[in-house]
């Protein structure tokens, strides 16, 4: 195991699966949320990487505040979800992980989660788990703040032991549509949640002030969804379409003058280019959006700007 456990190297994490998997454990802030991660391995002359670029959320079986499951079907639509992102990407993707939120807790992963690793790694060594620490203070500080771990399982002398597995964040230049078809598939997810529960409390007869209480809390469910979960999404959605707006302007404004044979280019403020700022530009047309350090990549992975993230203590 522990050979096999080597072989994995780097994992890359796309910034927007990050962001979703921190979105996901800031909705419910009393029940632990959970998904599979999609991607795909890169074998090379190192060893393995691993690089994560989708989500696939599947609805809750249980929700509990400790607890969260991801039953067998639902790791069977996520394989589903893999082949259509693949058609979609021009990619060999599968479910390489899976996901979980600790809302009000450390971000280490229990015996259980070490237990449920160990257990997926039995089919695939380089399977990886993540877990984001949500509504957490810090005690020293006294301060709000989220974690995210990146973990394995390796079993010693019949005791199960976390190896920790350091991750780097890869920036996209925008949002793609399917992590827009992602976002509102789980918010259509938590809806039917709510229905169904309200349904449920109102089964058989009862009476006209429970009544009134479950419509109150269906009220207040849904207001609470509306804030944490469409309000988010349609700011990002604002700042994702003024952010495409000035990138049409420039490549427009880039066009005309390739159109009049002008090679002097400017920056948005007027001053001009280098010679220097010009290579420079070349190198991060890709990653418009983004300011991130660029650090290297394996020769199999797709070009790009790439910053560093790793885990750190509570």
């Amino acid at each position: 195991m522990s050979k096999q456990l080597d072989q994995l190297t780097d994992v890359f994490i796309s910034d927007e699966v990050l962001l979703m998997c921190h979105n996901l454990a800031l909705l419910t802030e009393k029940e632990e949320v959970a998904a599979l991660l999609i991607g795909q391995k890169i074998v090379h002359e190192n060893g393995i990487t691993v690089s994560v670029t989708a989500l696939s959320i599947p609805p809750r079986g249980e929700i509990k505040k400790d607890r969260v499951e991801i039953m067998s079907e639902d790791l069977v639509n996520a394989m589903e979800d893999a082949k259509h992102f693949s058609r979609v990407k021009g990619a060999n993707l599968n479910v390489i992980g899976w996901y979980h939120s600790h809302p009000h807790i450390t971000v280490w992963p229990s015996n259980v989660d070490l237990q449920t690793q160990l257990n997926l790694q039995n089919m695939d060594s380089c399977f990886i788990g993540i877990i984001c620490s949500s509504y957490n203070t810090d005690t020293t500080t006294m301060m709000k703040e989220m974690k995210t771990v990146c973990f394995q399982a390796k079993q010693i002398n019949g005791m199960v032991h976390r190896i920790d597995v350091k991750f780097q964040v890869a920036p996209t230049t925008c949002t793609s549509q399917l992590s827009f078809g992602v976002i509102v598939k789980h918010i259509e997810t938590l809806y039917d949640e709510l229905i169904k529960n309200y349904n449920e409390a109102n089964e058989g007869v009862i009476s006209p002030m429970a009544q009134l209480h479950n419509d109150s809390v269906y009220t207040l469910s849904g207001i609470h969804m509306l804030e944490t979960v469409a309000k988010p999404m349609l700011q990002m959605l604002e700042t994702q379409r003024e952010s495409s707006t000035k990138r049409i302007q420039s490549l427009q404004t880039k066009l005309e003058q390739l159109s009049l044979g002008i090679n002097d280019e400017h920056y948005c403020d007027g001053t001009n280019k280098t010679y220097n700022d010009q290579e420079n530009s070349d190198n991060s047309d890709d990653s418009f959006s983004t300011s991130v350090p660029t650090i290297n990549q394996p020769k199999e992975t797709k070009k790009g700007n790439k910053s560093s993230m790793v885990s750190s203590p509570v």
